[in-house]
């Protein structure tokens, strides 16, 4: 009988170090998978199915928010909501097309916040102890600051793996990259008249 329950005390603790061992793991090739732009990895530890949904998700609710605060497309009434509609199909169709493990190595390529990141080694596989959050036994999310700007990703346990299938961008996020491309649009079109 003692031998049964030193035995179930070792296995749960066994189960237990296994359980933390693979969300670290999963978030160090995750790690890694940015870093060194590893198509592979990036391939493997996003679940790209979901991340796609709650991404288009996240976009459109952002567009309505931004076309309701608009009192001039609000006067189009019936057209407004067609024009919505509209733009809310593009969204879809642009984020199935680019967000994929290829879309991200492009990314990945042209921008260079990836190589500010620590180079994954021993201790930032360790060091996920600090940065894991788990929210259940089914889920744990990451905050990173990224430019002032916070990004949280979601980790979901999908069999023994855990993936990637949410992230969670600043409200200001979004407004900073539209400034950016219009000034970028302005500083073109007076480049050219000039």
């Amino acid at each position: 009988m003692k031998k049964f329950f030193i035995s179930s005390i070792v296995i749960s603790i066994l189960a237990i170090i296994a359980y933390l061992f693979s969300a670290l793991y999963s978030t160090h090739q995750i790690h890694k998978g940015i870093y060194y732009n590893d198509k592979t990895l990036i391939k493997e530890y996003i679940e790209w199915k979901k991340f796609r949904q709650n991404l288009k998700n996240y976009m459109n609710v952002n567009l309505l928010q931004e076309i309701q605060k608009d009192a001039n497309f609000n006067n189009l009434g019936g057209l407004g909501v067609l024009i919505t509609g509209f733009a809310s199909k593009i969204i879809d169709s642009i984020l199935d097309r680019y967000v994929n493990s290829e879309g991200l190595s492009v990314l990945l390529k042209k921008n260079q916040l990836a190589k500010k990141l620590p180079k994954p080694s021993f201790d930032t596989l360790i060091g996920g102890f600090k940065i894991i959050k788990f929210k259940n036994y089914n889920s744990f999310i990451i905050n990173h600051t990224v430019n002032e700007h916070e990004i949280s990703l979601l980790f979901q346990r999908i069999g023994i793996d855990w993936k990637i299938t949410q992230i969670e961008l600043p409200d200001d996020l979004l407004n900073e990259l539209k400034k950016t491309y219009f000034n970028k649009i302005e500083t073109k079109r007076s480049k050219l008249y000039h």
